[in-house]
């Protein structure tokens, strides 16, 4: 009997000291949802103009852009303003690692949050063969809070 409460009293502990340092985890301060490859034309050209990379004007005028754009949410749950620095993983259909994206939210009041577009672009160093067009999810893999003295 005595091992029983023993053990409902260690179970339960456990239990409340999980709900309680949940809050402190900073990968719950951050989430992120959606994402879709994107295409866009240069918008250096002006209206009616045709690109040309060989005058000595422009520079790169013909190039589009490519990025996989996903949402985010950062989500200041602490009781100090805070900086947050997040790092994004994508992953192809197989679940394989496609590369990371960086995002970040700077001087974050409590309670308050911080949602935007992020993306993984042309900059993007994009682990083994893959491309952009290979992202089919993500995941917040790292979060990373500081807390500031105001």
């Amino acid at each position: 009997m005595a091992t029983a409460v023993v053990a409902v009293l260690l179970v339960g502990g456990g239990v409340t000291w999980w709900a309680l340092t949940a809050a402190d985890d900073p990968l719950s301060h951050a989430e992120v949802s959606g994402g879709k490859l994107t295409e866009s034309e240069n918008s250096l050209l002006d209206d009616g103009e045709e690109c040309d990379d060989t005058d000595e004007f422009t520079y790169n005028d013909c190039d589009a852009t490519s990025a996989y754009e996903f949402i985010y949410k950062i989500t200041n749950k602490g009781d100090e303003p805070a900086n947050y620095a997040v790092i994004v993983n994508g992953f192809d259909e197989d679940g394989d690692f496609v590369g990371q994206a960086f995002i970040s939210a700077t001087h974050l009041a409590p309670g308050k949050s911080d949602a935007d577009t992020g993306e993984f672009d042309e900059y993007t160093d994009l682990d083994g063969d893959h491309s952009l067009a290979d992202i089919e999810s993500i995941k917040v893999a790292h979060v990373e809070r500081v807390a500031l003295a105001n």
